[in-house]
């Protein structure tokens, strides 16, 4: 990993770098916006990075998943004694995590092909209850977004960035109610973000 993608594999520099775009702002209007955690709900964070979601979620029940043991030494320093992180593939869980209220994404799925985002949406749904959600949020190529928009986005690490209906469409296939929304207010600089809201099952809570 070279260039702009290998710098932003240091948790440090990520963390920089997150701050300088408006990431807590994100983070924040996401949790209030879908996340929308009860106090005590189990949630599982695939790709969950250096852990700085856990400051935003309140007093739940938090299990983080990420593939850079780099990322998941930061998050146990900085948030071990509230969660609990492991190093793992985020499209194959361990039999032990099921029965969440919740699972999240966040920046995940631009990073896999399409045989990927399904294995990482099928674990998904499978590590929830009946009444769980999924939430994740990607950056999003969009034609009509403004020049300087396209170009940060094609700069993203992940070399599977789609088109809104892309996501959906992904997530048509395990869920039975996926809501898909395009936004462009998540962070500082002109940037476009798909986030989808998937229930599991047909009776699950709004």
């Amino acid at each position: 990993m070279s260039g702009a993608r290998g710098i932003l594999s240091s948790p440090t520099v990520y963390e920089l770098w997150s701050r300088l775009v408006g990431g807590e702002r994100g983070r924040r209007t996401i949790v209030r916006d879908y996340v929308r955690p009860d106090p005590g709900a189990r949630v599982l964070d695939l790709g969950c990075g250096p852990g700085e979601l856990v400051d935003h979620l309140g007093a739940v029940r938090y299990v983080g998943i990420d593939v850079s043991d780099r990322y998941i030494a930061r998050a146990r320093h900085a948030f071990g004694d509230r969660a609990e992180f492991r190093v793992g593939d985020a499209t194959r869980l361990d039999d032990d995590l099921r029965d969440f209220d919740l699972v999240l994404a966040f920046g995940v799925i631009h990073h896999l092909d399409d045989e990927g985002a399904l294995r990482l949406l099928t674990a998904a749904k499978a590590a929830l209850r009946r009444r769980g959600r999924f939430v994740s949020v990607d950056p999003a190529a969009v034609s009509d977004d403004r020049t300087l928009a396209r170009l940060l986005v094609s700069w993203d690490r992940g070399q599977n960035v789609r088109a809104p209906d892309g996501y959906k469409r992904l997530a048509d296939s395990g869920f039975d109610d996926v809501r898909c929304e395009v936004r462009r207010d998540l962070l500082r600089i002109p940037y476009t973000h798909c986030v989808l809201e998937c229930s599991a099952g047909p009776s699950a809570e709004k």
